[in-house]
């Protein structure tokens, strides 16, 4: 039998008071959002005077002078790294942690720890990264320290560009793993415990019932993390620019660092606003790839 759709006529005054609600919303986003992304995307095709507000149009040259830059490639370069491995890591950290207190630690002690390892997310970054500085001091640090204890020599965690995006990925992760955590484990709380017991009597050891089972059905939740941790890998700025201060050299430098450097610093608007674009573009590429990817991993209800 065929069901009938009826479809709800809204009448003038409910029309009126739906538009006025979202009016706010509206402006908004397009005083804020869709105007800035206009603006930004007609300077890159500028050389933008923001002093006398005169400009010349110079076409593809600025794109063709980040392409041309060593300095400029490798802020992509290192973006791309914390990207991969920030990603990476915060979703995996989060994973580890939701099972653990979901799961492995006594129901009054998940409490505990829950806390504490959400409280992270809570603190300011900048007041998160001055701390952190002060740890991967070389000589007077304290992970250095207890290194010497088990006899491994000082590590220049902020001198060495080896070690430069390793600090920036460590405090990122332990800045952030608690929240991914948080929202990982509410994923977890919907796994029917009876698909567990099943698998158990089935024979199914604990990797199995993990991946198996806890995975598939607490995916949704670990592809909306990871979106939000490249998403914020991408736009990585506050860590980088209090912890090494993008250096030693460009080794630790982000492509958010050199925006804000060519525009604030050169007052380079137009190169500044072209690597604005390309950001913008690379985000939207890596969002898509994930959604496209997703149809083989991501299960829902």
């Amino acid at each position: 039998m065929n069901k009938k759709r009826y479809k709800r006529k809204w009448n003038k005054k409910e029309l009126r008071a739906a538009y006025l609600f979202t009016l706010p919303s509206f402006i908004g986003f397009l005083c804020f959002v869709l105007i800035p992304i206009i603006w930004v995307i007609i300077i890159s095709f500028q050389k933008y005077n923001v002093f006398t507000t005169a400009s010349t149009w110079v076409g593809l040259k600025n794109y063709q002078k980040i392409f041309s830059d060593t300095r400029s490639l490798t802020a992509l370069k290192n973006t791309l790294w914390y990207t991969v491995c920030c990603a990476v890591g915060n979703t995996a950290a989060g994973l580890i942690l939701a099972v653990l207190v979901d799961d492995i630690l006594p129901k009054k002690l998940s409490v505990f720890f829950r806390s504490v390892y959400f409280f992270p997310s809570l603190v300011g970054l900048t007041f998160v990264a001055i701390i952190w500085q002060a740890f991967f001091q070389t000589d007077a640090g304290v992970i250095n320290y207890y290194l010497g204890k088990i006899g491994i020599s000082k590590i220049g965690w902020l001198s060495n560009q080896s070690f430069s995006k390793i600090s920036v990925l460590i405090l990122d992760c332990w800045k952030n793993a608690g929240m991914s955590m948080l929202l990982i484990l509410a994923g977890l709380q919907n796994v029917d415990r009876g698909l567990l017991e099943a698998a158990s009597i089935d024979g199914a050891n604990a990797f199995q019932r993990f991946f198996r089972v806890i995975i598939p059905v607490a995916s949704p939740q670990i592809f909306f993390v990871l979106i939000m941790n490249v998403t914020g890998a991408l736009r990585i700025y506050e860590s980088v620019y209090v912890l090494t201060g993008g250096g030693p050299g460009d080794s630790s430098r982000s492509l958010v660092m050199l925006i804000a450097e060519k525009g604030f610093t050169s007052f380079d608007y137009g190169t500044a606003s072209a690597l604005s674009v390309m950001l913008l573009a690379l985000i939207a590429v890596v969002t898509v790839i994930q959604f496209a990817g997703s149809k083989w991993w991501v299960h829902y209800e």
